[in-house]
């Protein structure tokens, strides 16, 4: 299929943080087919930050995620601005919805078999392409997608360049800590992907006696500032920084900063990935061959999960996965030490 260029195009993802960071190297390659066209952005409203300074985006569009007005205001925004071309990378009702309210002359979206003839998703697009049996990482599927329609996928960069003024707010903050930095965030907003506090008690204890400065970042809720409470009772307070307050800004300013990322699969790992940091992720209650580290000094360590192997998440809510339990502490200041060398 050869679609005739657009001159405006919809890009559709409205899911999480780290979903609307693997949008950039989609918008670049749409924008070198396509440099004359409006290119805009529909993301989940609180994500657009992944796109602040991305050249190639013309307008970044937040979609509520709750209210069926405010939802009806934003698809009759989408009708107004009219679309030649619409993709849809997330493949839901919602964001179907918003597909169908463009008007475009172009649908496109990966094809569902197994969906009611009568699913709003089904009526939505007029050009489905159908997935590789196995399908690959999250960023690869979405340039194949691209592919499909013509738009030559143009490289995984994803051109993250952190702002001055961040920077100079996280060197201060970190200033005092030795000059090699560790970044370890060991939390999740699903406290299911969350490091056990024992394993990240002696990783960051064993990355301090290894000469590292530690930085450690969580999240703003009570049960992420607990887990972090928990990992860090006891480092001495010359060796180790802790953050629950950074915003999209400052926290890849401070991921910039360190030599070495380790963590869970959330969107912070995605930032570090960007940005081609060394790194190593847990995957357990998580898909890690959609969502490791696509650089070659990233590193996935995946843990066999029943809730993957059940297709469904079956472990406790607010605590760490039982798979990320025997995470092997020896293993990691092993990858560390060979970063520090």
């Amino acid at each position: 299929m050869k679609p005739a260029p657009p001159r405006s195009v919809l890009v559709v993802c409205v899911r999480y943080l780290g979903d609307s960071l693997l949008l950039r190297p989609c918008l670049r390659a749409l924008r070198r087919a396509f440099p004359d066209a409006r290119i805009d952005a529909l993301v989940a409203a609180g994500t657009g930050c992944a796109l602040d300074d991305c050249p190639d985006v013309s307008q970044v569009i937040g979609w509520p995620m709750r209210g069926p007005l405010a939802q009806a205001v934003a698809a009759a925004r989408i009708a107004v601005a009219g679309y030649d071309w619409a993709v849809d990378f997330t493949g839901n009702d919602r964001s179907a919805l918003a597909v169908l309210a463009s008007h475009a002359k172009l649908r496109v979206a990966y094809d569902r078999p197994k969906l009611s003839a009568w699913s709003l998703r089904r009526a939505a697009y007029n050009f489905r392409p159908a997935h590789r049996k196995q399908k690959p990482h999250t960023l690869v599927q979405r340039l194949e997608l691209l592919e499909a329609c013509g738009v030559p996928a143009s490289g995984h960069e994803f051109g993250l360049v952190p702002r001055r003024d961040a920077m100079d707010a996280a060197w201060s903050a970190v200033r005092g800590l030795p000059k090699m930095l560790f970044h370890a965030h060991v939390t999740s907003r699903d406290m299911r992907k969350a490091i056990p506090v024992p394993v990240v008690r002696a990783v960051l204890a064993g990355a301090a006696q290894a000469g590292f400065g530690v930085v450690v970042t969580g999240g703003r809720d009570a049960a992420e500032r607990a887990h972090v409470a928990a990992c860090t009772l006891g480092l001495e307070a010359e060796s180790v920084r802790i953050f629950h307050d950074l915003d999209w800004h400052g926290l890849v300013a401070t991921i910039s900063l360190c030599r070495a990322y380790w963590g869970s699969d959330t969107a912070p790992a995605h930032i570090a990935a960007a940005l081609q940091k060394d790194m190593l992720i847990h995957f357990g209650p998580s898909r890690a061959d959609h969502w490791k580290p696509l650089h070659p000094g990233g590193r996935a360590d995946v843990r066999t999960c029943a809730c993957l192997l059940a297709k469904r998440m079956d472990c406790a809510r607010g605590v760490p996965g039982d798979c990320l339990a025997g995470v092997d502490v020896d293993a990691v200041l092993e990858w560390l030490a060979a970063v520090a060398a």
